[in-house]
Parts: C-alpha cells; structure tokens; sequence
C-alpha cells in the first residue's frame, strides 16, 4: 500500500491502529525538525479530528488531543533547545541554501517585528512552524517566557484545529462534501499571517506619512 506523506487522509489511513501515536510523532517531527516541515500538520490535525468524529471512534477524543498537543509542544521545545544549544555553530560552519547567515538574518527580522505573535503565527505556517523556535533558541530568548508562548501557541493550534475537525466531522452535510471544506480549511489556516503582514504593512505607511508631515511642518 502506498503512502502519500504530503496526504494527511493517506497517513491517517496507513497507520490504522496506531493512527493515535502516528499522528503525535508526525507532529513531533514537523515541529522538531526543519526536515519534516513538509509534514502536512494543519490538515492533518483537522483531518485527524474529523476521523475521530466518524471512523475512529474507538479513540477517546479528550485523551487524543492531550496526546497531540504534548507532542506539538515538545516538538517545538526541542527546536528551540537545539537553536539554543547548538543552532549559532551549525549556521556559522554550513553554507547552503538553508544553513545561513542570510536565512537566520530573515527569520531574526521575522521575530523582531512580530515579537511574542510570531510564536503563535508560526503555529500556523509551514516551515515557519520548525524555524521560528529555532531562530528563539538562537536569540537566547528566556527558557520560562518561550515555553509560556509554546504552550498558549500548542494550545491554539492542536485544540481548536481537532475540535474544528471533530465538530465539523458530525454534519452530514461536511462529511458528503469534505474535499471542499478541506480545501476551505487550507485557505484559511493560512489566512493569518497574510492579515497580519497586511496590518503590520498599513501601520508602516501610515507612520511613514505622519513622519513625512511632521518633517514638512518642522521645515
């Protein structure tokens, strides 16, 4: 049986009885590592949430989203450790595509504009979901204060993607019609971040003109 990995359905499927730990370690890993960022982590907890609803209901949905949400939150804890650990000697030493001054300069920009929202916008983004933690570790952000953000990151994305995908899973109307809401679902879990480079974007031009004014009425 072939196993597309980029098809959170597929997955789900292949690991049948195991389907709970599976989905935990596949949200490990796209946490943890900038390697399994191509993981399809958003759909795969609506869709997780979803089979919980219909065909696994074997599962306890409580215990499996305690479950998954301890597995995103150490995903990303041990991303941050290894930034913090190990991070600033493995981008000084490695010059390719990804390892690079160039990639921790955007990503430090990306942290330092958005501050303590790119922690939880990050939950929300592909690549960024790996990076930004790392990109914590190396800017020796405070142990206590990073897991504070984790936590209430996890918390939003796992818990509100599952009950999304479990309440939604009990319509009738969703389940004949779940490769639209799929579709719908991805368009709007990338939403935003989009929004918020739309609002930080405005904020910078209106400052830009208020700077421009005052300068005129100085001169």
């Amino acid at each position: 049986m072939s196993v597309n990995l980029l098809d959170p359905e597929s997955l789900i499927t292949a690991m049948g009885a195991f389907a709970l730990v599976g989905v935990a370690t596949v949200i490990f890993l796209e946490t943890a590592t900038i390697v399994g960022s191509f993981l399809p982590g958003d759909s795969l907890l609506f869709i997780f949430g979803l089979a919980l609803a219909t065909y696994l209901v074997d599962i306890p949905f409580v215990p499996a989203v305690g479950l998954v949400l301890v597995a995103a939150i150490a995903g990303s804890q041990v991303g941050y450790w290894f930034g913090r650990k190990v991070g600033p000697r493995v981008f000084a030493r490695k010059r390719n595509w990804f390892f690079s001054p160039t990639t921790v300069e955007r990503a430090n920009t990306f942290f330092d504009h958005y501050g303590w929202r790119a922690l939880i916008l990050a939950r929300f983004i592909p690549i960024l979901r790996a990076l930004v933690p790392l990109v914590a570790g190396i800017s020796q952000m405070k142990p206590r204060k990073y897991l504070l953000f984790n936590v209430v990151g996890g918390i939003l994305w796992v818990v509100v993607l599952m009950n999304l995908g479990y309440f939604l899973g009990r319509i009738e109307y969703v389940e004949r019609n779940i490769e639209w809401f799929m579709l719908g679902f991805v368009i709007l879990s990338s939403a935003p971040f989009p929004i918020e480079v739309l609002i930080a974007r405005r904020r910078h031009v209106r400052n830009k003109a208020a700077q421009a004014a005052a300068a005129t009425s100085d001169a």
